[in-house]
């Protein structure tokens, strides 16, 4: 009974020292745990950073634009997630009466097939490449 009251105690400790770990590392390094190409969040900074535009504009309903321009309403979206970024590209450009636009993040080749899906929805489509981090579609 003495051994299993001592292997929990060893247990807990353990646990504890990973647990404490893990939060200092996380700390230390923000973009610990973060996928391995970015966030959607960090390029949009470093796109905001770039070409400018309004980042998170808050529309009356509470929903955020990734980046609003003059005449253009932009949703930042990883390339495989083109629809989502389509309908909420057009949903914000009503919203703010202007064109709907989305930037879509490549991390592999093949993101010609998700630019022209956007395109054949009749939203304007630009690509960032998030490997050799420039554009590779820009209009």
């Amino acid at each position: 009974m003495k051994a299993k009251y001592i292997f929990i105690a060893i247990f807990i400790a353990l646990v504890a020292l990973t647990t404490t770990a893990h939060i200092k590392r996380i700390q230390e390094y923000p973009t610990y745990g973060a996928p391995r190409f970015g966030t959607e969040r960090y390029w949009q900074d470093v796109i905001q950073e770039e070409i400018g535009g309004e980042k998170e504009y808050r529309l009356d309903d509470g929903t955020r634009v990734d980046l609003l321009f003059e005449k253009q309403a932009c949703e930042i979206d990883w390339a495989d997630k083109w629809a989502e970024g389509v309908g909420q590209s057009i949903y914000y450009g009503l919203k703010t009466r202007r064109a709907p636009l989305v930037i879509l993040l490549a991390k592999k080749d093949g993101w010609e097939k998700y630019r022209d899906r956007v395109q054949y929805c009749g939203v304007d489509c630009w690509v960032y490449d998030t490997i050799i981090e420039e554009w590779v579609d820009k209009e």
